[in-house]
């Protein structure tokens, strides 16, 4: 994708050359005539009327899928609750194609996410259509309760499922690669700084979890009832975070020449 774009941003990049351009599209814009694009003041690279061209058909065809992408995004917040399930199952209604609701999730990702896929005019189409039907007010109606009845609470593996699942899987893997790339980049120098790191947040996870399971199956030996088991946990816990707090503390002072531990 030689455009990085969001609707209805001012600015877009070309990737090619990386450069700014200042971006105004005209109200009910049709073609890519209704679009100026002007490099900006900054820009190193100069462009003809013939590359101008180009890149206005090649900015058209980005803007075209954002805005699909933002009409989309629109139907399910405002008529479905948020809910990819139940628009996939109002697009495929419609279209008699099978869309499942991880695909309609990856319409709806950001532009150059690793999981975003172009948003189809038919879909939007469809889903539209499926709104504009009287006939299915109902189904539209319970969106909506189903909507107000988890406002206040969602199961996490619910909210997962037919909302963020995409979402949350591409930031998963974003982040492993950021974090496979630093430590394949790394220095020698800078190996053993890391190397350090992840072992002490390994120990201090580990040594939290430790707490936590020593402080159950003491309370699971000693404990009367269930109401005890329970009050023995959270205050064994409670006292090791306490202690856990004074230590840290302790130590930023005497890292710091701080507090009690002055540097004379």
């Amino acid at each position: 994708m030689p455009w990085k774009y969001t609707y209805p941003n001012a600015v877009a990049t070309e990737t090619d050359t990386n450069t700014r351009f200042d971006v105004k599209v005209g109200r009910g814009a049709a073609s890519m005539d209704d679009v100026e694009l002007t490099p900006q003041v900054s820009s190193k690279h100069k462009f003809d009327d013939v590359a101008m061209q180009r890149l206005r058909a090649e900015f058209w065809g980005i803007l075209q899928q954002n805005q699909r992408r933002v009409a989309m995004q629109h139907l399910i917040d405002s008529k479905f609750g948020g809910y990819t399930m139940q628009a996939s199952i109002a697009i495929q209604r419609i279209s008699k194609k099978s869309v499942a609701h991880r695909t309609i999730q990856a319409w709806l990702m950001d532009p150059g996410a690793l999981s975003s896929r172009n948003c189809p005019e038919w879909a939007v189409i469809a889903l539209k259509a499926f709104v504009d039907d009287p006939a299915n007010d109902e189904y539209l109606k319970s969106c909506e309760r189903m909507a107000k009845s988890t406002a206040s609470y969602m199961p996490h593996s619910t909210a997962v499922d037919v909302k963020y699942g995409v979402k949350y899987a591409t930031s998963a893997i974003v982040s492993d690669e950021t974090r496979r790339k630093a430590w394949c980049e790394a220095s020698l120098v800078a190996l053993p700084h890391m190397i350090s790191k992840f072992e002490n947040t390994t120990e201090r996870h580990l040594e939290h979890l430790d707490h936590h399971v020593h402080a159950m199956w003491r309370a699971l030996r000693e404990a009367t009832d269930f109401e005890d088991y329970r009050k023995r946990v959270l205050d064994e816990v409670s006292d090791k975070e306490t202690a856990n707090m004074i230590i840290r503390n302790t130590r930023r002072a005497i890292e710091e020449g701080a507090d009690e531990f002055p540097n004379y």
